[in-house]
């Protein structure tokens, strides 16, 4: 009998997880719509836009609107939100009394892409189809993903760019057109400012160490400079081609009261007590109160890879060393702040590190005929030692946090 695609058993298993997460929320009659950010900002958005492209709203998206704060510019106010959106454009396919609906709707959608996008990343660096369906499980339901549906789910748009970035990358280092890493540029340009910048900044480090790994194991044939040419040629046509959203934005973030008001990380040099009191117990929950955006939730499962492949550090040393530097940043504000546009030190970088997670855990899983007894010694005494860290950081205490969304 032939197997089933593993997109196919990825959307089955997706719609079941669905079902029972999101779907409980229904049960019990509450909305994805968060009572705060949710209801004052993301959903009174949706219905303008809808508006908008029904053509009912008084204004265009290019006029000035006296009802946004004190009176704003509609484009640069909506293109943080919703403008390079390209799922939000779907909400004028419903009817006018259905927008929330269509809000969870759009929601599950983003997150449906997550998955998918993770899978088209797989397919270029040949994971096994294991690794492929438990990595892109992984990426599409963690700690970050569940939080930021609930909470801001238009964070889940760089989630799907990131690994398309990635994979572009490692196409030009192949030798192949910069077309793909142009268009995904662009895209994630126009989309958010921000998370342009912290993309921008993960693709780069991914391309850095990519290059070393290839040069490693002498798979890099194409010269440096015709590398570094077809980035360059990639991200200048992208910049014009997103240009015409992009300029009114920057203009407008200049001209901002807001810019250059906040203090670089706070003025912190190191975080508060708590806070790394509470890392251990992020590592596997999502509850509770999040300091600094510290939204980690990481199943056992990757946490078991972690610990296999830190076993085999020279064989995985591109990947172990980015779970290291995701450790080193997770302790520094400073870090944090320089993640957030040189501002506020929020850990909302975190987006990025979910891809490593995931191909670490993929590549566990491809693996698993190679366990040795070693390892499950190394599992039982890291496990162990995480429980007591979570329960003395705790104050001897087991439960990991109080719900809170």
């Amino acid at each position: 009998m032939k197997k089933m695609p593993v997109w196919v058993v990825y959307t089955i298993l997706f719609a079941l997880i669905v079902a029972v997460t999101f779907g409980a929320l229904s049960s019990f009659g509450a909305s994805t719509i968060w009572n705060l950010d949710g209801i004052a900002q993301h959903y009174p958005i949706l219905k303008e836009f809808y508006r908008i492209l029904h053509g009912t709203a008084h204004q265009s998206l290019f006029s000035w609107s006296w009802n946004l704060g004190l009176g704003a510019n509609q484009m640069t106010t909506f293109a943080y939100y919703v403008v390079g959106d390209p799922f939000s454009y779907l909400i004028a396919l419903f009817p006018a009394d259905r927008i929330e609906f269509g809000y969870w709707v759009l929601t599950i959608m983003r997150l449906y892409g997550v998955g998918l996008a993770f899978m088209v990343f797989a397919g270029q660096f040949r994971l096994k189809r294991g690794g492929t369906l438990f990595g892109s499980l992984i990426y599409t339901f963690n700690g970050f993903t569940f939080y930021v549906s609930f909470h801001h789910p238009f964070f889940l748009l760089p989630l799907i760019f990131f690994p398309l970035l990635c994979l572009f990358i490692e196409r030009i280092y192949q030798g192949k057109s910069p077309l793909g890493l142009t268009i995904v540029t662009a895209f994630a340009l126009v989309s958010n400012l921000y998370f342009a910048y912290v993309l921008g900044i993960g693709a780069f480090v991914f391309a850095v160490i990519r290059y070393f790994d290839l040069r490693a194991k002498h798979a890099q044939s194409r010269p440096i400079s015709r590398v570094i040419g077809a980035f360059i040629l990639a991200l200048v046509v992208a910049l014009l081609i997103a240009s015409v959203i992009l300029l009114p934005i920057i203009i407008a973030m200049i001209h901002s009261s807001r810019s250059g008001a906040a203090i670089f990380a706070n003025g912190l040099t190191t975080y508060p007590q708590l806070y790394y009191l509470r890392l251990p117990s992020s590592l596997l929950n999502a509850n509770g109160t999040i300091y600094y955006w510290t939204v980690l939730g990481l199943s056992g499962l990757t946490l078991i890879a972690i610990i296999w492949m830190m076993r085999r550090f020279k064989r995985y040393w591109a990947l172990n060393t980015l779970v290291i530097l995701t450790a080193l940043g997770l302790l520094l504000p400073q870090f944090a702040a320089v993640m957030n546009v040189m501002s506020t030190p929020s850990n909302r970088w975190i987006l990025l590190a979910q891809l490593v997670f995931a191909v670490l855990t993929a590549i566990f899983i491809d693996h698993l005929s190679d366990l040795t007894v070693a390892d499950f010694r190394w599992f039982l005494g890291v496990t162990l030692i995480i429980i007591i860290l979570v329960w003395c950081t705790n104050g001897l205490f087991s439960k990991l946090g109080h719900t809170s969304l």
